[in-house]
This record gives structure tokens, sequence and C-alpha cells, in this order.
């Protein structure tokens, strides 16, 4: 069955009109009646009830003011709902460590102009005392611990590939959540 036809307000609904045009048929046969007479009548009331619609006279401030109503109250419903959609952080930003290319990571987010989020301050720390790593060695080729003295080898793509793989982990993880 269709997924309208199991709303409950179309079942209510068409069940009611069903049972009364049925009830109709049946009073109708009972009383001898024309069996098309309730039809007939329902038909010539809804015909009469259009006609005294489209015959009203209506003056343009009336619409002009129903308009304008419709317009503000579409606008409040807009911001509540926007502002209420807002409020909530998304949950990725409580992803904000992993351990990957045998480096743990810390970063932060920053919110951009266009509302998106993007990985800033992303660096590398010690995986024995949790301190930020200073690049250092000859080129530069190697981090190092300031507390505790422990380096380790590093490449220039260490970092792209370590934003590539957050990014990438927030996609799978946590953009079916959004």
């Amino acid at each position: 069955m269709k997924k309208w036809a199991k709303n409950p307000w179309v079942l209510g609904i068409g069940t009611t009109v069903i049972g009364g045009v049925l009830l109709s048929l049946l009073l109708d046969w009972i009383q001898g009646i024309d069996w098309l007479s309730t039809f007939k009548n329902v038909m010539r009331f809804i015909f009469n009830g259009v006609v005294s619609f489209l015959n009203f006279e209506i003056k343009v401030w009336w619409l002009l003011i129903a308009i304008a109503i419709i317009v503000v109250g579409l606008f409040v419903v807009a911001k509540i709902s926007g502002s209420q959609s807002n409020n909530i952080p998304p949950t990725f930003l409580q992803y904000t460590k992993d351990y990957m290319l045998g480096y743990s990571w810390e970063w932060t987010y920053s919110k951009m102009y266009d509302g998106k989020y993007t990985i800033s301050n992303l660096h590398p720390v010690c995986t024995k005392c949790g301190m930020r790593l200073k690049q250092g060695g000859l080129y530069g080729t190697e981090m190092e611990c300031l507390r505790c003295n422990t380096t380790q080898n590093w490449e220039d793509s260490v970092e792209y590939d370590a934003q590539l793989l957050i990014e990438d982990n927030i996609r799978k993880n946590y953009s079916q959540n959004q």
C-alpha cells in the first residue's frame, strides 16, 4: 500500500466520506427516493457555494492586508525555524583528536562566513606527554617534543594527508547525523 494511504488523516477522512456516501445511498434506497438525489443536492450546494464566493465583492485594501499578513507570517515562521536549527551545533565539532599516520593529532574548527566549518590549528602532539610537537632537525625533517625530548621523522605531506583523513572521517561518521 502506498505511504500516503497509510496516513491517519487520509484513513480518517476517507472512511468518513466513503461511509457517508454509502449510508446516504442506503437511506435513499430504504425511503424509496431516487438514489442520486442526495448526490445532486450536494453537488448543487457546492456549485452554489463556489458561485457565491466568486461573486463576493472584495475591496483591494482587504486583499493587500491579507497578502501583508501572509508575508509577515511566513517571515516570522522562517526566522523561528532558522534560529532553532542554527542553535544546535553539529556533532562533529566534538571530534578534535585522533591518531593517524604515526602521530597523535589535535585541531579546532573555525566557522566560515557561509556557515560551514573548516579545520584549523591542526598540529601533531607527543604520544607520551601530549605536548604540541615542534618541527626541527636538519631541513625540518623531524618533529620533536620539548618536554620529553622524543623525535619522530616528518614528511611535508603528512599534515595535508592528516587533514584529508580527518575530513573523510567526518564525512563518513557524522554526515548521516546532520
